[in-house]
């Protein structure tokens, strides 16, 4: 009999840790399932690495966007609206609450038996607390970072260094011969930086290139360029640099100047928009890092 009791005790127990851990794992949408990862170290189970706090922000972004369009009335509506994640499902996982559910049911059932621990969901939700708290000042720190990144803050103060710029300049060169220009009715003849406000800093890598991405972060600059950090995918991470890396979080910056704003080929999108731009793939020279500026097609996926 306490064989039987003892085992039923261990399935109680995984099956606690498998609803925990799947209330901050699981991700669903109408066609497909995301899953967010939050992978422990040994040393510290709340370290999570910069391209997962990358693809956790997108997800929330896009959460947010959509319950907002489907709802009207989303529990997503709270946090970035105010420049600071708040509110109690920085997530905002369409699946969490039929978790929740789940876990608050099994609850209630070790409340009835006398040979469980009644604290043990007690500390598994404070575990969990704990890693929403990790996560959301990770996400408050990414969008300080992009929007840093694009407001050029820094690198109006900060030249480029030389040796930092020869490394780029060498980078490039070996760019250019791996990757040509494309052609096709979406590029654009005579001079591509027509338009470009900073058209001297500018050094063309490719007068025609198309990339796709998530779009991650927007700003209207005060030069009046639609300016955004476009997350790529797989197949474009070419189109980026060290300096990108290094400064803009492995995000392309993406750049449409005012003549083009307001023509049928360009849609300016919002964060969270899966985007397919093609424009002048350049290098800004000052800062180091690639871009495609100026922007003169720009597709919703």
């Amino acid at each position: 009999m306490n064989f039987y009791k003892h085992n039923r005790n261990i399935s109680k127990y995984l099956l606690i840790s498998i609803l925990s851990i799947g209330l901050i794992f699981s991700y669903s949408t109408a066609s497909h399932v995301l899953s967010i990862k939050l992978w422990a170290t040994a040393s510290n189970p709340y370290v999570i690495t910069n391209d997962q706090v990358k693809d956790n922000y997108l997800v929330y972004i896009k959460e947010k966007t959509n319950k907002g369009q489907e709802k009207g009335n989303s529990e997503c509506q709270r946090g970035l609206g105010g420049g600071v994640l708040q509110g109690d499902d920085i997530i905002c996982n369409p699946g969490l609450k039929n978790l929740q559910k789940k876990a608050d049911k099994l609850d209630d059932d070790l409340q009835k038996g006398d040979e469980l621990d009644g604290d043990i969901v007690g500390k598994l939700s404070e575990k969990l607390e704990k890693k929403k708290e990790v996560l959301s000042d990770k996400f408050e720190k990414l969008r300080e970072r992009m929007e840093k990144a694009i407001s050029e803050e820094e690198e109006e103060e900060t030249p480029l260094p030389l040796e930092d710029k020869k490394k780029v300049d060498e980078q490039d060169v070996k760019t250019v011969e791996e990757h040509k220009s494309i052609e096709g009715d979406e590029c654009r003849d005579g001079n591509v930086l027509d338009g470009a406000s900073n058209e001297e800093d500018l050094k063309v890598l490719a007068e025609c290139q198309e990339a796709v991405g998530d779009v991650m972060h927007t700003k209207k600059m005060d030069d009046g360029d639609y300016k955004f950090l476009l997350k790529l995918d797989d197949k474009y991470g070419y189109l980026i640099n060290d300096k990108n890396d290094e400064k803009t979080d492995g995000l392309l910056v993406i750049e449409v100047v005012p003549e083009d704003q307001n023509i049928d080929n360009v849609v300016l999108p919002e964060s969270g928009d899966k985007v397919h731009v093609w424009g002048a793939w350049v290098t800004d020279e000052p800062k180091g890092w690639h871009e495609i500026h100026p922007t003169w097609k720009i597709t919703k996926e």
